[in-house]
């Protein structure tokens, strides 16, 4: 099933600003991600980050990778914050603070 798709209010903004040629593309990496936001896809790759992500943040690496869609796994949601060009890309994690950490059941091993 489809996840359902939201948009941080900076995002649109970014959108417009891509040359029509990478909307495009970009178009066609949230199509896919929407049916498997964990699994590459024809011309783009993903990548879970690491750091500084209080969440399960993503980046899905498109147009030769030369931009970059960043977006959150909440659910049955997939929620895009940011897209871009690589260089200063990674500046938008910032977004990502005041995004809710999901919480994990931690079990005991006494």
């Amino acid at each position: 099933m489809p996840l359902r798709v939201l948009h941080d209010p900076r995002f649109d903004p970014e959108f417009l600003a891509l040359p029509e040629r990478t909307r495009d593309s970009c178009w066609r990496v949230q199509a896919a991600l929407r049916r498997r936001p964990r699994s590459p896809g024809a011309g783009f790759r993903v990548e879970r980050l690491q750091r500084m992500a209080p969440t399960e943040a993503w980046t899905a690496h498109f147009e030769k990778d030369r931009y970059r869609l960043l977006y959150v796994i909440d659910g049955q949601t997939l929620i895009l914050f940011g897209v871009g060009p690589r260089p200063g890309f990674y500046r938008r994690l910032d977004r990502l603070r005041g995004f809710p950490r999901r919480r994990r059941r931690v079990e005991s091993t006494d």
